[in-house]
């Protein structure tokens, strides 16, 4: 059988494998937040992490760690301001980058934001 003979997929019948494997629900979602901050802190001696790396390391997909690193960052999502625990970059090759913050860390000065939970 080749392409032109197999039957379609509905992609309606497809389940959303991201939602469904990655984020279950708040607590999960906590959990990984938490699990993804700490592998990071770990991880980033100064120059950050790929993305890649990150998710090769904690068993999470690249789109869960830069949703979950958003939130983190210093991101506006609607009218909240995020705490500003992780900056994101894309490197000159096309790569993004996570590198955890003084205030990701816990070192940094009062600046407003709250502390990453231990």
């Amino acid at each position: 059988m080749n392409r032109d003979d197999a039957p379609a997929a509905d992609v309606r019948d497809a389940p959303d494998r991201e939602v469904d494997e990655a984020i279950e629900d708040d607590g999960d979602m906590a959990a990984q937040a938490r699990f993804a901050l700490e592998t990071l802190a770990e991880l980033d001696g100064g120059n950050g992490v790929s993305l890649p790396r990150l998710a090769k390391r904690t068993g999470l997909r690249v789109s869960v760690l830069l949703r979950l690193y958003t939130l983190m960052s210093d991101a506006r999502v609607g009218d909240a301001q995020g705490p500003g625990w992780v900056g994101l970059r894309v490197d000159e090759d096309g790569r993004w980058i996570a590198r955890i913050t003084p205030a990701g860390r816990g070192d940094g000065a009062d600046d407003g934001h709250a502390e990453p939970a231990p």
